[in-house]
């Protein structure tokens, strides 16, 4: 049986949201026939340190053939650690959330080294922006909702839309810009000839 090891955003978060959303992705990964590690059920108390509790998911996640991450983990600067040591020492990695956005956020991430919890911040980085118009105009080229877009990242439905109205104009009159959309479509378009 493979253990697996749940990942996703708990800091900021109310208790009761991030029990409830831990032990359902458990039992449903536990129907699925896995055996499930929880860093909720880690064994320390809620109140210890940050650095207690990443330490001790960390040697729980090593312990584990898989990780597991929550729709909300690229929120999270913790589980996006986590992620990585997945990626490093060769852990399976299963995703909640929709493949489109997981093609998306590693395209993004590759060519422009930035992480999804950086994107979806408040933070009006020009590279954060870039990232944010670029991820807005591929998910609606996939047919995704610009509601559900505006959710992902953080932002309002207008927010979306005035991305996406700007995606053309930074296109043609901004070279960094029009470098990475190029790359990131390259990327995607390579992904899904390969699959």
């Amino acid at each position: 049986m493979k253990k697996v090891y749940i990942s996703g955003k708990i800091t900021g978060l109310p208790r009761d949201e991030v029990i409830a959303k831990f032990s359902t992705a458990k039992e449903d990964l536990k129907k699925q026939g896995y055996e499930v590690i929880s860093p909720v059920e880690n064994g320390l108390p809620c109140n210890a340190s940050y650095e207690s509790h990443i330490i001790l998911d960390i040697v729980l996640l090593i312990g584990c053939d898989a990780i597991y991450m929550l729709s909300d983990w690229e929120y999270s600067e913790g589980a996006t650690l986590e992620h990585n040591i997945a990626e490093k020492t060769g852990k399976e990695i299963i995703y909640q959330d929709t493949p489109v956005f997981m093609e998306l956020k590693k395209a993004i991430k590759q060519v422009m080294n930035i992480d999804f919890y950086n994107i979806a911040s408040k933070s009006r980085n020009a590279l954060f922006v870039f990232a944010r118009i670029i991820f807005s105009y591929y998910c609606t080229e996939e047919g995704i909702e610009i509601i559900k877009i505006a959710n992902h990242i953080n932002r309002n439905r207008a927010t979306v839309i005035y991305y996406l109205h700007k995606y053309s104009d930074y296109y043609r009159f901004t070279i960094e810009f029009r470098v990475f959309a190029d790359e990131i479509s390259k990327l995607i378009k390579n992904k899904r000839r390969n699959d």
